[in-house]
């Protein structure tokens, strides 16, 4: 999955859906060179936000030595035309970010740091050409501003830099089998290229004697800081947060640094202008117990230090993570109270702390629970003042808390009530980014949360600006356990009528109708006219050409089959022509690569959906193709994941053969050979299960189902139903009793596994897909000590009463629909019927409270997908993973892991 700075990036393009950030909608701000003529004999080409320019006739090296430059906005178009003249003159190829929006893009504060700074990168043909341009560049663009390309070594006094490296796109896997940019060692071997954001040369590549004393004015300029760093508390790209300890006395201290012009914001502010700004409010406020003491500023080498006190305690998000009482599947009435009485005081505290900063004149600008640390007395203390300003400043501020920006119109002090308002809301409701996608939700999250912690309608702090409709519910998107109504969204409803309508709709039996908006809406969102992807999902999907099962059209397809939809065949279609495209050696899993990925990423997996949906002649030219990837020698030979698990690896390649074999006609995929192919995975996979090396196979660690134990014994399972091999069975159980060792029994009683940790009962990497896959063992006759029990106390975990995302493998959507299969034990036994019934009425409650997420649009029902930042129909965060939820509880639950791993 994306981490948080990469999901920023996937918003720019789209309000509605995570999009790549080469859709961005800059026309406007093109710059000159990228949208008047070419010159004579030059070619210009697109890649993303990049501009490229080509000469005819010349030939790129593979790779070697290239120059980056970087540039400020206002002085960005100057420094392109100059550069532009210097290499046409001299017939040299470059590219360029193609506008004045990209260029903030990746300057901003969430942009990686591996390429922050570039604008510009040049392709001379040769070393004799390379120290050319580096003379003549460095020369035009001397004494100008531009950030530091950290990547890079910097050329004199010009925002210029240097690196050796690809040309053209080379991958190549690394030791752990992840895919990786990758460059030619001397012997024509393809070895990883570091992309970390510090210079480094290949081992083999000497550097030219010309760039020696920029070498030495880089280890000069280094400077030390009279600080011990001890640990890393965040990385932007704006420079980074750390625990250090003076030197001369051991205090702990806080170093918080800037690099000038990168880590623009939204309102084009540097890191450096954000430091400043922080330091004049640390100097006004100084002597305030609820802002941590300054120490210093100082500039060493380019970027600058503000030197803070660290502050003993906890982020009070992470408190607040800690104490939540709603994740807890029996939480009481007492727990409940208990939390919504500590939240009361913290948050007194915090009014009363920004009272203290108003007296002084100065507005906070960005309170949130992640702003905060709680001493160990209780005490509050305000942290991250970038955003800092005059109380009467009449700016609305840029920041806040996560979906609730300051509304317009509000400034000063209401600014900062109204961000307490809503960081009271996000420690009781944490789910308020969905407001960002129906800004109607916020009433709602307000109105479930005094129900939910027995707050009355005075209680909490006031919200500027907001009249007190008391009762007043803005949810365009409710929708009931049992159903929604087609035409909520189509007829725009009050929001009060809406959410009676769905109050009306939670008793009713039947499911249909909640499928059929979900199906809508994934409909909606199509897009077959776009070679990149059908279906909108999460910002992984672009990794494979939105082909895949897991985040592509593949799992879509999967679903819309599986509920009984009907899509238009040209979806099938461009799924198949997608994958014609990219071809066997071109591509799957993570990266571009050449691994066979797993079930969940590869091309196997895609072949299985082809043969489910009926395109078993596309599914088998499919696995034809990848059969013959396997048989290639050398670079072009498509080669078995390191990975163990199911997801993307050795187990989920193997499954998909198993599934294959049952589905795709004879002379197309001999089931024999299948199985036997299936088989020595299996064989393999368990002797790493019992800690054997083998080569090329990675130790299986991981616990759940996608991507560990949990997911090898399924194979071993499918594999024993087909072969009826007694050893499969035996070794089914040895990985799942590894399984079991991982996890540990929680105070509510319940059974998750202990990751790193994290406690995760979600069905990825969580506690309830290794029950699953118990259950699986148990019908076929396999018996484990403690299983029973095991799965039992899982159920514990199967229906709490707060989730953040709705998901099938990371969210409420999965484990709703394993408490549907785990719920009864099939026994015919004395109460067994009233157990079955209050297990359908828990599954219920679960879809009930779907409607805390789901979104009605004109077009349907939407479904946000990871970090709930943008919509997504893909199979594991989307509308196409939770209509499969629905559909296997319809069927109560007798699919189980069946239906989730394309069976």
């Amino acid at each position: 999955m994306a981490g948080a700075h990469e999901t920023q990036l996937y918003c720019l393009a789209d309000p509605t859906y995570y999009d790549t950030p080469g859709r961005l909608p800059d026309r406007a701000s093109r710059y000159r060179p990228g949208t008047g003529e070419v010159p004579a004999g030059w070619r210009r080409e697109r890649q993303g936000l990049w501009t490229v320019l080509l000469p005819d006739g010349v030939r790129l090296p593979e790779q070697g030595w290239k120059l980056h430059v970087s540039a400020v906005p206002e002085q960005a178009p100057d420094t392109l035309e100059t550069v532009a003249r210097i290499c046409t003159a001299r017939r040299t190829a470059f590219k360029f970010l193609r506008s004045a929006q990209a260029l903030r893009v990746a300057d901003s504060k969430y942009a990686g740091r591996g390429s922050s700074g570039k604008f510009i990168t040049v392709y001379p043909v040769d070393e004799g050409e390379f120290l050319a341009l580096a003379e003549e560049l460095g020369s035009a663009l001397e004494g100008r501003p531009g950030p530091y390309v950290l990547t890079d070594l910097r050329i004199g006094g010009a925002p210029l830099y240097a690196r050796y490296g690809a040309f053209v796109e080379l991958w190549c896997q690394d030791a752990t089998g992840r895919t990786v940019p990758a460059l030619r060692d001397p012997a024509g071997r393809l070895v990883p290229d570091p992309r970390e954001p510090v210079f480094r040369l290949p081992s083999w590549v000497e550097p030219p004697a010309a760039l020696r004393p920029h070498l030495a004015a880089r280890q000069a300029a280094a400077g030390d800081l009279p600080y011990r760093i001890l640990d890393v508390l965040q990385f932007t790209n704006a420079g980074g947060i750390y625990l250090a300890s003076d030197l001369a006395t051991g205090e702990r201290v806080v170093l918080r640094e800037a690099r000038p012009h990168a880590g623009l914001d939204a309102a084009g502010a540097d890191a450096v202008t954000r430091l400043r700004r922080e330091q004049w409010a640390l100097e006004r406020l100084a002597g305030l117990d609820c802002v941590p003491r300054l120490r210093e500023v100082r500039t060493v080498w380019e970027h600058t230090f503000l030197v803070q006190e660290h502050i003993e305690g906890v982020q009070l998000f992470a408190e607040a993570i800690r104490r939540y009482p709603l994740v807890h599947q029996n939480c009481t009435a007492a727990q409940r109270t208990e939390y919504a009485d500590w939240v009361t005081g913290v948050v007194a505290r915090l009014e009363r702390a920004l009272e203290a900063l108003h007296r002084r004149g100065v507005r906070f600008g960005d309170l949130h629970p992640a702003n905060v640390v709680l001493r160990p007395d209780g005490s509050v203390v305000l942290v991250d003042f970038e955003y800092a300003a005059e109380l009467t400043d009449r700016r609305v501020p840029v920041a806040g808390a996560g979906g609730v920006p300051v509304p317009a119109g509000l400034d000063g002090a209401a600014a900062d009530r109204y961000l307490l308002w809503a960081s009271w809301l996000m420690l009781l409701m944490p789910v308020t980014e969905l407001a960002e996608r129906d800004p109607g939700k916020l009433a709602a999250l307000e109105r479930r949360a005094r129900e939910w912690f027995g707050l009355g309608e005075g209680d909490g702090p006031v919200r500027p600006g907001v009249p007190a409709v008391p009762g007043a519910v803005g949810v365009a998107g409710v929708v009931g356990a049992a159903g929604a109504v087609a035409g909520w969204g189509r007829s725009a409803p009050d929001a009060v009528a809406c959410e009676r309508r769905g109050r009306e709709l939670l008793d009713g039996p039947s499911l249909g109708a909640v499928q059929d908006e979900l199906v809508a809406g994934i409909h909606a969102g199509a897009t077959p006219d776009r070679p990149d992807r059908l279906f909108p999902g999460d910002v992984a999907g672009f990794a494979d050409g939105g082909t895949g099962v897991a985040h592509g059209a593949a799992g879509v397809l999967y679903a819309l089959h599986r509920a009984g939809a009907s899509w238009p065949e040209e979806y099938a279609d461009w799924l198949v022509a997608a994958m014609r495209r990219r071809g066997i050696r071109s591509g799957f899993g993570a990266g571009l690569g050449s691994g066979l990925g797993g079930l969940y990423d590869g091309p196997l997996g895609v072949a299985v959906v082809l043969a489910r949906i009926g395109r078993t002649e596309d599914a088998a030219e499919l696995l034809a193709r990848v059969r013959e990837g396997q048989g290639a020698r050398g670079a072009d030979a498509v080669r078995p994941a390191r990975e163990p698990g199911l997801y993307g690896g050795r187990a989920g390649a193997a499954l998909a053969r198993v599934r294959l074999a049952s589905t795709l006609p004879g002379p197309a995929a001999p089931a024999d050979g299948l199985l036997t192919e299936a088989l020595g995975d299996a064989r393999e996979l368990a002797a790493a299960v019992r800690g054997e090396p083998v080569a090329g196979l990675a130790e299986p660690t991981a616990a759940g189902l996608l991507y560990g134990l949990a997911g090898i014994a399924l194979l071993q399972l499918r594999l024993y139903r087909c072969t009826g091999e007694r050893w499969l069975l035996d070794a089914a159980r040895v990985a799942l009793e590894r399984a079991m060792g991982q996890c540990i029994r929680v105070p509510d009683g319940s059974v998750q596994v202990l990751d790193r940790g994290r406690r995760l009962a979600y069905l990825d990497r969580g506690s309830s897909g290794i029950a699953l896959v118990l259950r699986e063992l148990a019908e076929l006759g396999g018996e484990l000590r403690g299983a029973d029990a095991f799965v039992a106390d899982v159920r514990k975990v199967c229906a709490p009463g707060f989730i953040r995302e709705p998901g099938l493998f990371r969210g409420r959507a999965g484990l709703m629909l394993a408490l549907a299969r785990l719920g009864g034990d099939g026994a015919v036994r004395e109460g067994a019927a009233a157990r079955e019934g209050a297990v359908r009425e828990a599954v219920l409650g679960q879809v009930r409270k779907l409607q805390w997420h789901l979104v009605a649009r004109p077009e349907g029902l939407l479904v946000p997908g990871m970090r709930l930042r943008r919509f997504s129909a893909d199979l594991h965060t989307g509308a196409a993973g939770v209509l499969l939820a629905l559909r296997g509880v319809e069927e109560a639950g007798a699919a189980g892991v069946e239906l989730v791993t394309l069976g």
